[in-house]
């Protein structure tokens, strides 16, 4: 009851301050103005006149002379300000209301991942994702020990993909070596055969005309005969001789070649 006395005396003697406290008329100056109300909350200067701005409203000024007065009365300055503090405490109230109710939500979202397996399965990065995610959403809720712990298990898939990488890479090394070494035994395996291939030809042609054994069959010119009749000249006025052409229907094979380096058969 003392409480309540005590901030009854203050607004009662303001209000006795500002009813006995001269009001503003149109003509004053801005000094004037400034003396009766105070100081302005704030000041608007624009091309033609000057506003000053109070709680209770606004005085416009043209040319340092006020024009205009727009200000609440007593009564009517108390009523807005109940007004306004009403609204505040309901708005605080809903705040507080909405809070509690984003904060249970909150924590029971977060009970139901931190018991999820499939939510413990998912890559570090996207735990990561989600509890930042969390954090913005319900921020009255601290998870910044599971974000901790997503990074840290984020660093090490990190530092595994790129161990991966790197085998991967070198997978990829041998692999292209053993394609090339197959490629390289291809090449030679096709040397070899082409080699191969000009060693016989070289046999095959040094057989056919260097090695004396080698037996063809060939046409034989047969020998011409000449058969004289009476003395073995010729002479002028006497008869030509006779001359035979063998013409066998045959082709006569030669004869047997003797090997290189034996001429004991060999006629003289």
């Amino acid at each position: 009851m003392m409480k309540l006395s005590l901030l009854v005396i203050p607004i009662l003697f303001s209000s006795l301050a500002l009813a006995a406290s001269p009001s503003v008329e149109l003509g004053n100056t801005e000094k004037e103005t400034i003396d009766i109300l105070g100081k302005p909350m704030g000041t608007i200067q624009l091309r033609e006149k000057t506003l000053l701005l109070y709680p209770q409203g606004e005085i416009t000024l043209r040319k340092d002379s006020v024009t205009e007065i727009d200000m609440m009365t007593d009564e009517e300055f108390e009523a807005d300000q109940e007004r306004l503090r009403i609204e505040r405490e309901e708005w605080l109230a809903n705040e507080a209301m909405r809070k509690a109710t984003l904060k249970k939500e909150g924590l029971a979202l977060k009970a139901e991942k931190l018991k999820s397996n499939s939510f413990a399965a998912l890559p570090a990065k996207d735990r990561v994702d989600y509890w930042r995610s969390f954090q913005i959403r319900y921020p009255s809720i601290d998870v910044s020990e599971h974000i901790g712990a997503a990074l840290q298990g984020y660093k090490v898939e990190l530092e595994e993909l790129k161990t991966q990488q790197r085998i991967a890479e070198l997978e990829a090394r041998v692999a292209e070596a053993e394609k090339d070494a197959a490629l390289a035994q291809l090449e030679a395996k096709k040397a070899r055969e082409e080699l191969e291939a000009d060693r016989y030809n070289n046999d095959y042609n040094s057989n056919s005309y260097g090695n004396t054994f080698v037996r063809r069959n060939y046409y034989y010119r047969p020998p011409t005969v000449t058969i004289y009749t009476k003395n073995h000249s010729y002479n002028k006025g006497h008869k030509k001789p006779k001359v035979f052409h063998h013409s066998p229907t045959t082709e006569t094979p030669a004869p047997e070649p003797m090997p290189r380096g034996d001429y004991s058969q060999r006629s003289n």
